[in-house]
């Protein structure tokens, strides 16, 4: 038979029973031991036989006591030895119970604590957001985990940063009692947190920009607000105009620097205005940062030492309330490029060791990346002045043309070119270019491409294949360039002018179409003149747009920045009547530049055609007294220009007549047409149906012929072949006045 399990108590030296076994549990009707405060029910057992009568009686106890010993000491030891913070709060958020963390949290002693509501025990940034959360959790119960508290100390020096988490205490009987918070102080994890964050905003803002005011203005809205209240970055002369910076040794305090960003809150003046021009003077703070090369770490002290020696930089640094100030040089490979300046104000944490680090941190990839913003603006110069040594400045005056050229953004920003360029049969050729200018490589772009423009425009081909052949062009010298292969576009517009027939054949790429604005003030617009850009991955084809254009027309080849910008019933009162290209163009400037956004450039071209004087045509017949003819009606019609021709240019131009007159009857197709243009110098020009273009050979010394077309280049400054319909002109231009 097994035996029974015996029960058992244990009494402290009070005589209250702190637990017992199961069997004593059964004897009792209690639990299983667990519970020694009892619930205030007394046992009675009635005396048998001899034994006494006795009474179990569970003492009272105090339901705010802890149950143990246990218990009690672990509560004291949250309360004064833990570094968690501990505070208990009642149902109206005043402190009931706080540790010695806490206190220290708070900032002050027990006694002053115990019986504040919350926000009076704690500085908090912000009392209103935070009390609404604890009533929040109050009313609903759920806990609230690490939760980010900021707490602003009555002396202002440094912010607090804990990790809150909180609880809903309850009663035996579920009476809400108040909360449990703990607080764990991450005021330097969050510190070191703010400083990374604005490492890393720096590295991702500064340096797309190969500019070097949009790379400090960069820097300073990188840095302004969350590490720095006032921001200024300030280049040496040197450096903000692209050259060498100053090297060592160079005297810091007459070194002139030009702000190019300054941030500052809204409502506080910096003191200083950027593109300034600024010396330290007697700065020794400044001077011993930029000799130094490390960050220098100036704090206002308790006395109120200011932060400058200059009078005029402390008032404005006093008056927005500025406290500590940090200023690093800006220097790479032993050469200072400018200074960064960041000041803190008002409420803001005083700069510490710590963010010095940060700071040269900052600065070393900030003067990298300003490095190479210098080297880019000192190749944008470079580039610039090839680029305005060999850009016309005004546009070639050319027959029954009165051209001029118009820019809204300086030349080397716009990367625009124009050329008026002189072509056969008095015509001429009006070109508007433009090449994006991000590397000098876009300079060397833009001069292959007009040596290719101008050799392509010798060769007399009508204004869309010209530009389908020129965008072939592009594509072939982009991948010629360092790099290989990089996309590179153009836009060009080419207009080809003939002043004996008043026509204008025009082909754009890229480019708005072209206006013709008439004596009459109609605008007209050449929209099918539209086509894709040089270069660009388009497939489709280049139009051409051909019109017959009053003298006193203006014709306008607006670049894509300026198209926009142009209002036809504007622009037609604006060109009109009889004033020069130039006059045009001054008040177009004039009427648009003080547009922001107004950019771009444009080429005017006032057209007049040549009058019946200066020009004559005849037909001739294909046989050989066609020579003999040509010459008298030559001979004929000069000599009613002495004014303009010579005698000796008589004869020369008696003999290029026949020349020409010949080849064509002896090799050409009729009808033949002879045409002789008068201007600076003479043209003749001899056409025919046949295509086939005639070449120069050199007639051996016993050849009985085949010495014509040598005669004319001996006798011409130029000479050439053009399409004419199914057929060909061969045109040559004789000097006059023994030129």
């Amino acid at each position: 038979m097994a035996q029974e399990e015996e029960p058992l108590f244990t009494i402290d030296g009070a005589g209250h029973v702190l637990s017992w076994s199961p069997a004593a549990g059964r004897l009792l009707g209690r639990g299983d031991g667990g519970d020694a405060a009892g619930s205030g029910i007394a046992l009675r057992a009635t005396a048998g036989g001899d034994a006494s009568p006795w009474e179990i009686r569970p003492a009272l106890v105090d339901p705010r006591a802890p149950r143990s010993a246990l218990e009690r000491a672990l509560l004291d030891a949250l309360l004064s030895e833990s570094q968690l913070g501990l505070v208990v709060l009642d149902r109206r958020l005043r402190v009931v119970r706080i540790s010695a963390a806490a206190r220290e949290m708070a900032g002050a002693s027990s006694p002053a604590l115990v019986g504040l509501r919350l926000d009076e025990a704690f500085p908090l940034q912000d009392p209103r957001r935070e009390l609404a959360a604890a009533h929040r959790l109050l009313r609903t119960g759920e806990p609230v985990l690490s939760r980010l508290v900021t707490t602003l100390p009555a002396d202002r020096v440094r912010r607090g940063h804990f990790s809150v988490s909180a609880f809903r205490l309850h009663g035996e009987d579920g009476e809400v009692l108040g909360l449990a918070m703990t607080l764990l102080d991450v005021t330097r994890r969050e510190r070191d947190r703010a400083r990374e964050l604005t490492i890393a905003r720096v590295h991702e803002r500064v340096g797309r920009s190969l500019r070097l005011v949009a790379t400090c203005e960069a820097l300073a809205d990188a840095l302004c607000h969350d590490f720095a209240d006032l921001v200024v970055v300030a280049l040496t002369e040197e450096a903000a105009g692209g050259d060498f910076a100053p090297a060592e040794p160079f005297d810091a305090a007459r070194l002139p620097l030009r702000p190019l960003a300054v941030r500052a809150p809204a409502g506080v003046p910096p003191g200083i205005r950027a593109g300034d021009r600024v010396t330290l003077g007697d700065e020794p703070v400044l001077v011993r940062a930029l000799h130094s090369r490390r960050p220098v770490l100036v704090r206002r002290d308790a006395s109120g030492g200011g932060l400058s020696a200059d009078p005029v930089r402390e008032r404005a640094l006093r008056a927005a309330g500025a406290h500590s100030m940090i200023v690093a040089s800006l220097a790479v490979r032993g050469r200072l490029l400018g200074m960064l300046a960041l000041v803190r104000r008002g409420d803001a944490d005083p700069y510490s060791h710590a963010d010095v680090r940060t700071t040269e941190t900052v600065a070393l990839h900030a003067t990298l990346c300003l490095d190479n913003a210098r080297r880019a603006a000192h190749d944008r110069a470079l580039a610039s002045t090839v680029q305005r040594r060999f850009l016309d400045k005004v546009p070639n005056a050319q027959l029954g043309v009165d051209a001029a050229f118009v820019a809204l953004s300086p030349l080397p920003q716009s990367g625009s070119w124009f050329d008026v360029l002189p072509l056969s049969g008095a015509r001429c050729a009006l070109v508007l270019g433009e090449i994006p200018r991000d590397s000098t490589d876009a300079l060397v772009l833009q001069g292959q491409l007009r040596t290719a423009l101008r050799a392509l425009a010798d060769l007399e081909l009508q204004p869309d294949e010209l530009l389908a052949r020129l965008s072939d062009t592009v594509t072939h010298l982009a991948e010629e360039l360092p790099g290989g292969g990089a996309p590179r576009t153009a836009r060009c517009t080419y207009a080809l002018y003939d002043p004996v027939a008043r026509t204008v054949r025009v082909a754009c790429a890229g480019h708005p179409p072209p206006l013709v604005i008439g004596p009459d003030t109609t605008v007209t617009h050449l929209d099918e003149a539209s086509g894709p850009a040089l270069g660009a991955d388009d497939p489709a084809p280049f139009a051409m747009a051909t019109r017959e254009l009053a003298d006193g027309s203006t014709l306008v080849l607006p670049s894509g920045d300026l198209g926009a910008s142009l209002r036809p019933e504007s622009l037609a009162g604006l060109l009109a009547g009889d004033a020069t290209a130039q006059d045009l163009a001054d008040s177009l400037f004039t009427r648009l530049a003080p547009h922001s956004d107004s950019t771009g450039t444009a080429l005017l071209a006032r057209t007049y055609g040549l009058g019946g004087d200066r020009t004559a045509c005849w037909e001739l017949p294909a046989h050989e007294e066609s020579a003999a003819e040509a010459r008298r009606l030559a001979r004929g019609w000069l000599a009613a220009h002495p004014d303009a021709i010579g005698a000796d240019d008589l004869d020369s131009a008696d003999l290029l007549v026949s020349e020409l007159v010949t080849n064509a009857v002896r090799y050409g197709t009729p009808p033949l047409t002879l045409r002789l243009i008068l201007n600076r110098s003479l043209t003749v020009e001899v056409g025919d149906s046949c295509a086939t273009s005639p070449s120069l050979r050199h007639a051996r010394v016993t050849d009985e012929g085949g010495r014509g077309l040598f005669i004319v280049s001996q006798l011409t400054d130029k000479w050439g072949t053009r399409r004419v319909g199914g057929g060909k002109a061969i045109w040559a231009e004789q000097p006059l006045g023994g030129g």
